[in-house]
């Protein structure tokens, strides 16, 4: 599987679903995910967490790895109190293995 690209550059770009700990603001997240160079997007259950993935790396101290399947990234101790996990998200398929509707 081919990576996502983010802004051309050729960079693998990485999205995952931080689960926030009940009444922790997402503005923490946000806060410690703008001095790693990541970007959130809060969710209704949570937040989106984006950006390339030797961000993802150097944020979380391991690669967000192989993204054929989501897998676990490990809670940096400046997030214990904010976030209940971190999944990296396996790239969607986009319709690549659905047939298009026909047009009638």
């Amino acid at each position: 599987m081919a990576a996502e690209q983010g802004d051309g550059s050729g960079e693998e770009f990485v999205e995952a679903l931080v689960r926030l700990r009940a009444g922790a603001p997402v503005g923490e997240l946000a806060d410690w995910a703008a001095v790693h160079g990541l970007e959130v997007t809060p969710m209704a259950a949570g937040a989106l967490l984006t950006g390339p993935a030797d961000r993802f790396t150097a944020a979380f101290g391991e690669p967000p790895g192989p993204r054929a399947q989501s897998r676990s990234l490990p809670v940096p101790a400046a997030l214990r109190d904010t976030a209940r996990s971190v999944t990296v998200l396996a790239p969607p398929g986009l319709g690549a293995d659905t047939d298009a509707p026909s047009p009638d």
